[in-house]
């Protein structure tokens, strides 16, 4: 069971906000702030770890769309969760998890739809189509780690409706943090987009950035959609919840940080069985990347790698021309 803090009647006066107020860090009331205290070592490791990982993945496409193709599967299992309690609630706790919903979610929050339309552009080549992309969607066999977080999702909201609440907090609010970041990183590293005839660089950025971008009207119109959410949250959760349910949601937000953490992990195990293939296409994809976008590699390490590729092309072309002519 996950810590669990007390405080005096003093302590809540000196500590709960005014109405309307967006919760002071020091406020122990607020739902949001004791998910933030109880995971902040998590959220520390996580942290490192993703930025870590996200590192490589600017560096290739490759990559980089698998994650997107994770996030997708995992939001959209939560939003499935959130429409379920918002339109067809059955029981006495999901009727009252949709009145809580009610009050502080909003269509500008929704990612799936968004991480769509990443997809699209980072897999038009193989599904020129929306039909075809859905098609591969759904009959594309996930990996254990992520199926079972998707499970959870579906099947832990089932059982303890107010745990969506914890996806509400830990997977907005930290896209939310980090979505400028990553946006600012991704123009930086552009050569990770496809390049369609007749597509700018900045058209290409906006196209493959639909994650991490929560209002099209600029970052002032974001920082209010952003406010207003944090806001209601607060106000929403701070009374229509008993302290058993809010101990189920801290629980939940950190298993949100070890799966994410699992998920991002098992990308990397799988793209490192395929890379170790010597006559892998895409071993020269990673090399001849690392090549032109890593900065920190030396002059000498890049014509060590310049050097490798043109020996694997010229083994891939010896046993190919072998096995025709031979």
């Amino acid at each position: 069971m996950v810590y669990k803090e007390t405080m005096n009647d003093s302590d809540s006066e000196i500590h709960s906000p005014a109405v309307g107020m967006i919760p002071s860090p020091t406020d122990v009331g607020a739902l949001a702030n004791r998910i933030n205290f109880c995971t902040r070592d998590m959220h520390t490791k996580a942290d490192a770890f993703v930025m870590g990982k996200m590192a490589l993945a600017m560096r290739h496409g490759f990559i980089y769309r698998q994650g997107i193709l994770a996030f997708y599967y995992i939001f959209h299992a939560v939003e499935q969760q959130i429409d379920r309690l918002l339109e067809t609630p059955s029981t006495k706790e999901e009727l009252q998890i949709s009145a809580i919903l009610r009050q502080f979610w909003c269509e500008e929050f929704r990612r799936s739809g968004r991480l769509l339309r990443d997809l699209e552009f980072f897999y038009h080549h193989e599904y020129p189509t929306q039909n075809e992309l859905q098609q591969f969607l759904n009959d594309f066999e996930l990996p254990p780690k992520l199926q079972r977080f998707v499970d959870f999702i579906r099947d832990k909201t089932m059982e303890n409706p107010s745990t969506i609440l914890a996806y509400c907090h830990v997977l907005y609010n930290a896209l939310f943090a980090g979505g400028k970041v990553m946006r600012s990183n991704i123009y930086r590293n552009i050569g990770l987009f496809p390049k369609p005839k007749g597509i700018s660089a900045a058209e290409s950025s906006r196209n493959g950035t639909n994650f991490f971008t929560f209002s099209d009207d600029g970052v002032d119109e974001e920082n209010k959609l952003r406010w207003q959410y944090k806001k209601n949250y607060e106000l929403a959760t701070r009374e229509g919840l008993d302290e058993n349910q809010k101990l189920e949601i801290i629980d939940v937000s950190i298993a949100n940080f070890q799966a994410v953490m699992d998920i991002l992990g098992e990308i990397g195990e799988t793209n490192k069985k395929e890379l170790m293939n010597i006559f892998s296409f895409k071993l020269l994809t990673f090399l001849s990347n690392e090549w032109r976008y890593n900065q920190k590699l030396s002059s000498e390490v890049k014509q060590a790698l310049a050097i490798a590729v043109f020996f694997i092309n010229f083994l891939m072309i010896y046993f190919t021309l072998r096995t025709i002519f031979w």
